[in-house]
């Protein structure tokens, strides 16, 4: 199945948000998303350009390392970075980053800081007050149906 830019930038895009999590660089997080929006705004597809053979980093904000990257991911349809981020990452994590009002950074700090990797940790943590200083997290938790309804018997 044919790689397109929109597949490239969704996996730049989980990359950066992972690899804030994990509290790299900003420089670097902020490549992957400058990337992703270049791929995002792209007139042609990324696999046309690979399949002719075309210099990727003439591209605004693609250097070498990123244009590996696209280049792995047309050929391949994989990317080893995001593999090994969710190897090291507990992948309840990505479920984290799905709930609407928790992005990265509000997810590393779950995680480092309340040891939260998963949806019903996140359930118990907002229900016996850990996550007090966070009230429009907790009211988002038992306001949302979908994240009450799998949670409750959990607690």
């Amino acid at each position: 199945m044919p790689v397109h830019n929109a597949d490239i930038t969704v996996i730049f895009e989980e990359i950066a948000d992972l690899l804030e999590i994990e509290g790299v660089n900003p420089f670097r997080i902020r490549a992957y998303r400058n990337a992703a929006r270049i791929l995002g705004d792209l007139p042609q597809e990324a696999r046309l350009l690979v399949d002719r053979g075309d210099d990727l980093t003439r591209l605004p904000g693609i250097g070498a390392d990123l244009a590996g990257k696209i280049n792995e991911i047309v050929t391949t349809g994989h990317c080893s970075l995001l593999e090994r981020l969710h190897r090291e990452l507990p992948a309840a994590i990505t479920e984290l980053l799905k709930i609407p009002g928790l992005g990265p950074k509000r997810v590393k700090a779950l995680y480092h800081d309340l040891d939260v990797q998963t949806v019903e940790q996140l359930y118990r943590a907002a229900q016996d007050g850990r996550m007090a200083r966070s009230y429009m997290l907790q009211m988002l938790l038992f306001s949302s149906p979908d994240v009450c309804s799998n949670n409750k018997e959990a607690a």
